[in-house]
């Protein structure tokens, strides 16, 4: 199944901007309009109920089988940063941000609104507003339509492809010569109408990207800055530069209108949002991977000092991390990590509960935070800290590995088993899922939201392994 919707959605994305700024004084922002023809037709109706089934299916099916980064911080980050942008940009629909572990620099689109961007991309990238360009352009790419009437414009062309083969094979025993020339022409056309398609899309993408990006407040000079870096190069100590530039077609006008339009747009210098430097940091230790070097020089040595405390916590030395300057969430939650690894338990729940109404949907924070409840004995409330997180489709699978632990150290096997199916289900093993649901709804004195939250995962399996035996 994984091939044949490979096959049908691998339309792949392009790139943008330079920095991010907090955007709330931006609401009201009159932005230029800026004629953005319907070059490719009618974009119809947006996520059809079909499309978003197969999405979720790939989307589950990949995270199965393809190395995705699925530490919680750095799946929050990316949703809520590709949410700021969606919710900028008409008719995007339902959509999926996920980082695979993969140095390419490249990002792409799949059928159902998912979005996949490559940890060598956002390596490779030197503020927010230049990663944020990239996924706005992937965002127009839904909102566009542009893998769907691809599918649609190409129903066609695989009957002609076909039918040139089997016109050629017809000729093949009086002319050999020219059985060869209608298959290599029927071949040839075909491939020529895909990529005067991507590279119309990519232009379209582009115009509807920037108005997004300006709209969500970033520097819109980043993406033409973007572009031009990848069109100068095809190779860069960060990353291969050369998938991206074969699934992104560039060209000369591509770029000059590009930088056209940029023109058009309120221009605006926005502070890097420390959330991308952390982010960016952690990723680079995770992975291994190089990175390139910062555009603001000031955040440098923020950088620095995070990569040094997350590393010292990866390496067993949480006293070393301990001390990190705590004046954002994401240090805070960090400092209260490494209190929880020294089973400072008190203090680090004082921490976490002075910044839990700034992130109250954090889930690392409220990871840390039960951990930290637990290991003072206050097991209700620690579950209880956990239960109230709205759990999503693209949650980091670390976290119900983490919450299955804390829940088996609660002595609370339903909740427990609830974390172990979530997990399946997001992997695509329905028929574990649905075991493990039904073993744990038979288990006794079970809270009554774990019972509930039990059924209803119990009758998604259900329905995705009746989908699957029918499809």
């Amino acid at each position: 199944m994984l091939n044949r919707l490979m096959l049908f959605t691998a339309l792949l994305a392009s790139s943008v901007v330079l920095t991010a700024p907090m955007y709330a004084a931006d609401l009201n922002l009159k932005i230029p309009e800026i004629e953005m023809p319907d070059i490719l037709g009618s974009t119809g109706t947006l996520g059809t109920a079909q499309e978003q089934q197969e999405g979720l299916n790939l989307l589950r099916e990949l995270r199965s089988r393809r190395p995705f980064i699925e530490d919680p911080t750095l799946a929050d980050w990316i949703n809520q940063l590709g949410q700021r942008l969606a919710s900028r940009s008409p008719n995007s629909g339902k959509l999926y941000f996920v980082i695979e572990k993969n140095n390419v620099v490249n990002a792409y689109t799949l059928t159902g609104g998912v979005i996949v961007i490559n940890s060598g991309l956002i390596l490779s990238t030197q503020s927010e507003s230049e990663l944020a360009a990239v996924m706005a352009h992937e965002i127009a790419h839904v909102s566009q339509r542009h893998i769907a009437r691809m599918q649609e414009d190409s129903k066609n062309s695989p009957l002609m492809t076909g039918l040139g083969v089997l016109a050629g094979a017809a000729v093949a025993s009086q002319s050999p010569d020219a059985a060869q020339a209608i298959v290599t022409g029927t071949l040839a056309m075909q491939a020529h109408q895909q990529i005067v398609f991507s590279q119309r899309a990519e232009a379209e993408a582009d115009r509807v990207g920037l108005r997004t990006l300006a709209s969500a407040g970033f520097n819109t000079e980043a993406m033409p800055y973007f572009l031009e870096k990848l069109e100068r190069s095809e190779s860069s100590t960060y990353g291969d530069l050369t998938k991206y530039l074969y699934t992104h077609p560039m060209s000369i006008d591509r770029l000059s209108d590009t930088r056209s339009l940029v023109n058009q747009l309120p221009k605006r210098k926005p502070q890097d949002n420390l959330d991308y430097v952390f982010a960016r940091e952690k990723l680079r230790i995770i992975t291994g991977q190089n990175a390139a070097p910062l555009t603001a020089t000031n955040l440098k040595s923020i950088a620095a000092n995070y990569a040094q405390a997350y590393q010292a916590i990866r390496l067993g030395n949480p006293n070393a991390a301990s001390s990190i300057n705590a004046n954002s969430v994401t240090t805070t939650i960090l400092q209260a990590q490494a209190l929880n690894d020294l089973k400072r338990y008190t203090e680090a729940e004082q921490r976490l509960q002075s910044i839990v109404g700034q992130a109250p949907t954090n889930t690392a924070l409220n990871l840390a935070l039960a951990e930290s409840q637990l290991g003072q004995n206050k097991t209700a409330l620690a579950m209880q800290t956990l239960s109230k997180l709205r759990l999503t489709e693209t949650t980091g699978l670390e976290f119900f590995e983490d919450a299955q632990r804390l829940a088996q150290q609660a002595n609370q096997p339903a909740e427990a088993s609830f974390y172990n199916a979530s997990r399946s289900l997001r992997l695509g093993e329905y028929q574990h899922a649905v075991a493990t649901a039904e073993q744990a709804l038979k288990l006794p004195n079970s809270q009554v939201t774990t019972l509930r939250n039990l059924r209803n995962l119990l009758n998604e399996a259900q329905r995705q392994v009746l989908n699957t035996a029918q499809g």
